[in-house]
């Protein structure tokens, strides 16, 4: 249907497509041109389309900053008025080939209406998922995650890193730094002598072959400095605030330790009554003897509490805390992920529940709600159970069965089955709604150019098989001392050197569905 038959069709088509109606009514080349930039931004997005079907971490490298979003939201702004050119200008030209007379004129008028308000909605809907983002970036990437500023960065250590494949040698041999305090025995890396070149007197031969000119060894293209020591240490902390906390805290000390090189994953778990952990290089001075007396879990809150001893302004909470798990394990944090226990509960719901075997029969007669309201009663059955997420929150929270040292176990199990079924594709259509569950509950200093790097070695991780590891009596005491804080970075160090451990058979494709 072209020409004149079409102008009552005209300005709907160029809703659809703009320039589709101009075509329609024969003006195919002004049509033409009216949908080259509407065509432009389709092969955009299809480009990328299939860019993200052959590798999904692809879309991580959209992450955008805060000014990137602002750029989005002008550009859609011109798409907007671009589209309703589009759609008044196919009308115009329909009338014109076909003029509207008598009572058609009243629905002409309201569908034109309608495509009008249908479009800004469209644009509006886009702007505001773009907003949405932009205000849950802004939060959820704390500024040193960009490498803005330096307060929320992880301290230095007081160790140096240990030698790896991925580190390259010096030429010259250097001499071995004096180890730190509670440091482990750790294999030094030997360096070969360079051979020395024989003198050359009066007495040489002037017939010597010339010394052939070395080839420059080129240069490799260099990583993301979480790479270099050839493993990815990140820092997970579950914060348990609520009305009945005056000040955060951080019940769930999780580091999660991939190799670089062949993928193999660790998890470890350290004890929130961990008494004695060794504070960084840039407090130790804070306490007697450089270790904290307290609870790791109240560390938080007497750094905040003395901003005299503890630098980082607003950060310093979490500066000690990573500081000193990094003192504690004796291998560098990479970045760390904050998380509030309580958006886990939002997280899950969005996701459809979490499948989890449970090993076996779960009570705990006072478990407290998450708003603290009251104390409820709550039991898991053992098998293949399917949780919602305040039953899936409980399950990682409950402690009044056993200890808490039987809750970390349940927390790690808790990460390894959201992992397990994760779909990337899933996500997609759930991105506004976790935007704003990830904007009230969490932020990391992990930096957006990362995150695809992150995301790539993840997909290698087979959870399966990732060694769990916790720090908890009776292996290990609650208050340490020298010789358990040198134990504990041995274990840490050496995690990958062994066979891994055997398949969980809990997380295996299909066992639960």
């Amino acid at each position: 249907m072209t020409g004149p038959r079409a102008a009552r069709f005209a300005a709907p088509l160029s809703f659809l497509l703009p320039g589709l109606g101009q075509a329609a009514l024969g003006r195919r080349r002004r049509g033409l041109l009216v949908a080259l930039p509407a065509i432009a931004v389709f092969a955009g997005l299809a480009s990328l389309a299939v860019a993200i079907a052959a590798d999904p971490t692809a879309a991580l490298d959209l992450v955008p900053g805060p000014e990137v979003v602002a750029a989005l939201l002008v550009l859609e702004g011109a798409l907007l008025a671009y589209h309703l050119a589009a759609i008044i200008d196919a009308e115009r030209l329909g009338r014109a080939a076909r003029p509207i007379r008598g009572w058609w004129r009243a629905p002409a008028a309201l569908v034109l209406g309608a495509l009008l308000v249908a479009s800004v909605a469209l644009h509006a809907t886009i702007g505001y998922v773009e907003t949405q983002a932009g205000d849950a970036l802004a939060v959820v990437f704390a500024p040193g995650g960009d490498g803005v500023g330096d307060e929320w960065a992880i301290p230095e250590p007081s160790f140096e890193p240990e030698p790896t494949e991925a580190v390259t040698p010096a030429r010259t041999p250097t001499p071995s730094p004096t180890p730190a305090p509670f440091a482990t025995a750790a294999t030094a890396a030997t360096v070969s002598p360079a051979p020395t070149a024989s003198p050359t007197g009066p007495t040489a031969s002037a017939t010597a072959a010339p010394t052939p000119t070395p080839k420059p060894t080129p240069k490799p293209a260099p990583g993301p400095a979480w790479a270099k020591d050839g493993r990815l240490n990140l820092l997970l902390i579950g914060s348990d605030a609520g009305p009945d906390r005056w000040s955060l805290r951080t019940d769930t000390i999780i580091v999660l330790s991939v190799d670089v090189k062949t993928g193999r994953a660790a998890l470890f778990g350290i004890p929130r009554n961990m008494v004695g952990v060794p504070l960084p290089p840039e407090s130790a001075a804070a306490v007697q003897g450089g270790r904290f007396p307290g609870l790791i879990n109240a560390l938080y809150v007497h750094a905040m509490a003395h901003p005299e001893a503890f630098p980082g302004g607003e950060a310093r909470g979490m500066r000690a805390v990573s500081g000193a798990v990094q003192e504690l394990l004796g291998v560098r944090l990479d970045g760390m992920v904050v998380v509030n226990l309580g958006g886990f509960v939002s997280v899950v719901g969005e996701l459809g529940g979490l499948w989890i075997d449970i090993p076996e029969r779960l009570v705990d007669e006072r478990y407290p709600l998450e708003d603290g309201s009251e104390l409820i009663q709550v039991a898991f059955e053992p098998g293949c159970q399917h949780l919602d997420g305040r039953m899936a929150l409980a399950y990682a929270r409950s402690r009044h069965q056993d200890s808490d040292y039987g809750r970390m176990g349940r927390q790690q199990a808790v990460l390894l089955a959201l992992r397990r079924q994760m779909d990337p594709v899933k996500l997609v259509p759930k991105v506004p709604a976790l935007l704003r569950i990830a904007r009230d509950n969490l932020w990391t200093t992990v930096r957006r150019q990362d995150l695809r790097g992150i995301a790539k070695l993840a997909s290698r991780v087979d959870v399966r098989r990732v060694d769990r590891v916790l720090f908890v009596p009776s292996r290990f005491p609650s208050h340490l001392d020298d010789a358990e804080i040198g134990r504990i970075r041995g274990v840490v160090r050496t995690i990958f050197d062994g066979p891994p451990p055997p398949p969980d058979r809990s997380l295996a494709p299909g066992h639960c569905p």
